[in-house]
């Protein structure tokens, strides 16, 4: 028999409402540290990269482009921000002085590079061999500074123009002398791209052919057979010396070019002719190092509307 005044259905009412109770409190549990563990995880990624932002010690290679300073690329500025240290010529220092404030800096010695991988105590010249341990001993020196500051946990910038990794001697031998801590190479804009700018002239558009053959003087002969377009790294060469080469392997109205200063808007120019007339176009100027000559039919193609 039930008790007076017993109510099944608000008893049971009852039993309901504490078990919703017990399953609420238990799932407020649950969320609190379910949240709780998330917000660590949270953490901790942000924090992970927090440091990949800042970059852990690293060796980067950046092109600061060639030519004016505007040329120099973001990611390039934001590689140099993460660096601690600098190693580049007192002329980049200057040029470049805004993003370089407060960053320490590393001698450069390109001429130490010059050697890299050769045994000196086999040069037989004794001045040469000199100047090849002189080097031998620069390299080091620089060498040893920028494993240390990676070692020490900083991040170190190695700055240089245009396209690093084309006759970019010192670049080659950093990235293999570096090897084990993988340096980063950050491209940028070459004489080679603004030179072509300068022309305004699509360089794979010749009629003979379509192929571009980036060169120095030595090559000409090897590369000259099929008359491709050739864009000539000059390295030092005289200009007469060059102009009288190609004329042994391309016909004499064949058009040339020398692009100076590429990349510099107030001294940038083209000077155009043909193997036969560029000599006297060019006439006593003495040309600086800062100058790329194209050679190829490519020159004379007109813009069609």
């Amino acid at each position: 028999m039930m008790p007076a005044g017993f109510d099944p259905e608000r008893e049971e009412a009852f039993i309901m409402i504490e078990t919703y109770g017990r399953q609420i409190e238990t799932w407020s549990r649950t969320l609190v540290f379910t949240t709780f563990f998330a917000l660590i995880f949270f953490q901790m990624c942000g924090v992970s990269h927090a440091l990949n932002e800042k970059g852990k010690p690293a060796l980067y290679l950046v092109s600061i482009g060639v030519g004016d300073t505007d040329l120099i690329t973001v990611r390039a500025i934001n590689a140099i921000k993460k660096s601690d240290i600098i190693v580049c010529r007192e002329k980049t220092k200057e040029r470049f002085a805004e993003y370089l404030k407060g960053k320490e800096f590393l001698n450069i010695s390109l001429s130490g590079w010059r050697t890299y991988g050769r045994d000196c105590s086999r040069i037989k010249d004794e001045e040469k061999r000199g100047r090849c341990k002189e080097n031998r001993k620069k390299r080091a020196k620089l060498i040893s500074g920028i494993r240390s500051a990676i070692a020490a946990g900083k991040t170190v910038a190695v700055l240089g123009s245009g396209d690093l990794l084309i006759y970019g001697g010192p670049y080659r031998w950093y990235l293999k002398e570096f090897a084990d801590v993988n340096p980063q190479v950050i491209p940028g804009v070459s004489c080679f791209n603004a030179a072509n700018a300068a022309l305004r002239k699509d360089v794979a558009s010749g009629k003979e052919t379509h192929a571009v053959v980036l060169t120095t003087v030595r090559e000409i002969e090897k590369l000259s057979k099929h008359h491709p377009t050739m864009v000539i790294f000059t390295m030092h060469t005289k200009f007469k010396d060059l102009v009288e080469k190609l004329k042994n392997f391309y016909p004499l109205q064949t058009p040339i070019a020398v692009v100076v200063y590429a990349g510099y808007k107030e001294k940038e120019r083209v000077i155009k002719g043909r193997l036969n007339t560029i000599l006297e176009l060019v006439g006593d100027e003495k040309l600086p190092f800062e100058h790329l000559v194209y050679v190829g039919d490519f020159l004379a193609q007109k813009m069609k509307k």
